[in-house]
């Protein structure tokens, strides 16, 4: 996480008691209501079918009510794993964050095979298009224009839109919203004096709701959230999943499509741990769970465009904690698997592949994925 963000979440999550805190969630709240009363005139629009597109196959929205990490890529993953093996041939209609120019509507793969290089497609349309061999995946931010390519040109008869709760402008079948346990309201403030999206009766809205990372707080806060969701949004679906590691590869494993080794084989090594993603505290305790030794933790702020000189930063910190091995999110390995600088690491790259686990209700909600 970079000083910013750490300075904004501390200011935003009252951590930080300073006068100057104070200044500053009073102003970030005065902006907040701009903000909320902006994105209720949106969604007021929206609930009257105003500029809503409705096509011809079944549209699955997979999102959250917080900005950040809750575990949309791996959650999207599963449903199309689902949808395959129902038979059906999926297509993600993905934002490309970060993408060249996601105004344009980019084919990213089809069929697993690999069109364009990420940095056309952001690093995590880049990913699912890697992992899913049986689907297609497309960047843009008109997603009913990518509906309709996805339909027309790939022959899609179902439709997976990842971060699309808030994109209302295609009309979906199933909104699944994701809550990330360890901050499952985003402080009960909208941006920018908080982390939600939305108000949180936007909930309201959603067919199925998935707790995330449940593990990784004590039983009574997710009671409390499952207490608080029940007032919220009586009699909605709510399921619990963790964040379970799958495989760890070496880079180049990665990069090439090799199998992965269990997750535990390089327990021996002393891990450095490093990440540009939404909650890198997160990923830096699934590694100790696993039972890693991790000596240090680097974070990089959230979608970050990693350097030649980022690399150089890396193998310093490594070397100052006596690190024997670096350890990186499959996201982060999309854009540091194209820097020259990381072939000339003395030290081994891992990546740890994390997948969506539910810990009961499975079955369930994937019957409740029937479309």
């Amino acid at each position: 996480m970079s000083g910013g963000e750490a300075l904004f979440k501390s200011i935003v999550s009252g951590e930080n008691q300073s006068i100057l805190g104070d200044i500053a969630r009073s102003s970030l709240g005065f902006l907040s209501k701009g903000y909320e009363k902006a994105v209720s005139m949106r969604n007021a629009k929206f609930d009257e079918g105003k500029g809503v597109t409705k096509v011809t196959v079944p549209v699955i929205s997979v999102g959250n009510i917080t900005a950040g990490g809750t575990g949309k890529t791996p959650m999207v993953r599963f449903i199309c794993d689902v949808l395959t093996q129902k038979g059906l041939h999926p297509t993600v209609l993905s934002r490309g964050y970060r993408a060249e120019d996601n105004k344009k509507n980019i084919i990213i793969s089809k069929d697993g095979t690999m069109l364009v290089e990420p940095t056309i497609s952001g690093d995590e349309a880049w990913l699912l298009a890697k992992v899913l061999q049986k689907s297609n995946v497309i960047i843009g931010r008109e997603r009913s224009k990518s509906a309709e390519i996805a339909i027309n040109e790939l022959g899609a008869d179902c439709l997976v839109m990842d971060d699309g709760f808030q994109h209302r402008a295609l009309a979906r079948d199933i909104d699944i919203v994701l809550i990330d346990a360890s901050n499952p309201f985003g402080y009960d403030h909208v941006l920018p004096r908080g982390l939600l999206r939305e108000p949180l009766s936007g909930l309201q809205r959603a067919h199925i709701i998935v707790l995330t990372k449940v593990d990784q707080v004590a039983p009574g806060i997710v009671s409390g959230i499952r207490k608080r969701l029940s007032q919220l949004v009586p009699n909605k679906p709510v399921y619990e999943t963790t964040h379970k590691p799958q495989f760890m590869y070496t880079l180049d494993e990665w990069a090439n499509g090799t199998t992965g080794a269990p997750v535990d084989s390089y327990k021996d090594r002393r891990i450095m741990a490093v990440s540009g993603i939404g909650n890198p505290h997160s990923f830096t305790q699934t590694l100790t769970d696993v039972g890693y030794n991790v000596v240090h933790t680097l974070p990089f702020g959230d979608h970050h465009d990693f350097t030649n000189d980022d690399v150089v930063d890396i193998w310093k910190e490594a070397f100052a904690h006596q690190a024997d091995a670096i350890c990186i999110t499959e996201k982060d390995a999309v854009k540091l698997s194209q820097l020259h600088a990381i072939e000339d690491l003395k030290i081994p790259i891992l990546v740890l592949s994390i997948g969506i686990e539910f810990i009961s209700g499975k079955q369930e909600f994937i019957e409740n994925l029937e479309i």
